[in-house]
């Protein structure tokens, strides 16, 4: 049976998404409530007086590493899993080269049992939750300029819910989502269903599995550097035709 999450519609008190900006926070797999993810476009955020430079192009980001960057707090998540089940904790330099996603792939590498690898992601995704990360440089600035051009925003990311809502409220994120899937273990798919929003389509991530996936679905994959530590030859082989350490790089690879 397959398994069912539940959509999460975020707060109305302007504290977190306000609903114009992103209407719905969808986890992976759930059945549609209320309005489509995707079918409020003409309710976004825009600067008055700009003109929708972009408005055929769509811009999906990663959340962990590439616009929130989060290493610190993704080495201490990973080692509370670790601890708690006896196994031996990364040092810095240790998890910078075993890190890797799908997290699956990663606890299976740390010796978790399979029996208990759901359980490690859920603990993982909670032990993040409680910890702070910083904004990659230029983050504010780009996504409020692409918002004030007319692009499609969102985010897809295997972070949990609570974890990218509490992100975007602790660190300013500008709330400018036209969509925000969270809890993605799979990106392919669900790259593949967003491709026909925009005629233009560009994924912007750190992990090499997510950029082969863009590639694979259709987006021009634009690499982030310094998040764990993958230096630009690798995310080019992993599919990335641009790499960049700044957002405010990206703005001139999508107009």
């Amino acid at each position: 049976m397959p398994r069912r999450t539940e959509a999460v519609r975020p707060p109305d008190d302007g504290s977190d998404y306000p609903a114009a900006a992103c209407p719905l926070i969808r986890a992976a797999g759930a059945e549609r409530m209320g309005r489509s993810v995707t079918s409020d476009v003409d309710r976004r955020i825009t600067a008055p007086g700009l003109p929708a430079l972009l408005e055929h192009t769509m811009v999906l980001f990663d959340w962990n590493g590439a616009v929130v960057i989060d290493a610190d707090r993704a080495r201490a998540a990973v080692n509370t899993v670790l601890v708690r089940r006896g196994l031996q904790p990364l040092g810095e330099t240790e998890f910078s080269v075993r890190f890797r996603l799908p997290l699956s792939e990663l606890f299976e590498q740390l010796g978790v049992a399979p029996e208990d690898r759901d359980d490690a992601e859920r603990e993982w995704s909670e032990a993040l939750a409680g910890t702070r990360a910083h904004l990659r440089d230029g983050a504010a600035a780009a996504l409020t300029a692409l918002a004030a051009s007319g692009a499609w925003l969102g985010v897809v990311s295997a972070a949990s819910a609570a974890a990218v809502r509490f992100d975007q409220r602790a660190l300013a994120v500008p709330a400018v989502w036209n969509s925000v899937d969270v809890a993605v273990p799979d990106k392919f798919e669900l790259l593949l269903r967003h491709r026909p929003l925009r005629a233009n389509a560009y994924f912007v991530g750190d992990s090499t599995a997510d950029l082969r996936c863009a590639s694979a679905a259709g987006y021009t994959a634009i690499g982030v550097t310094d998040a764990v530590a993958c230096d630009p030859r690798t995310l080019r082989a992993a599919g990335a035709v641009h790499v960049i350490a700044s957002l405010d790089e990206l703005l001139p690879l999508v107009s």
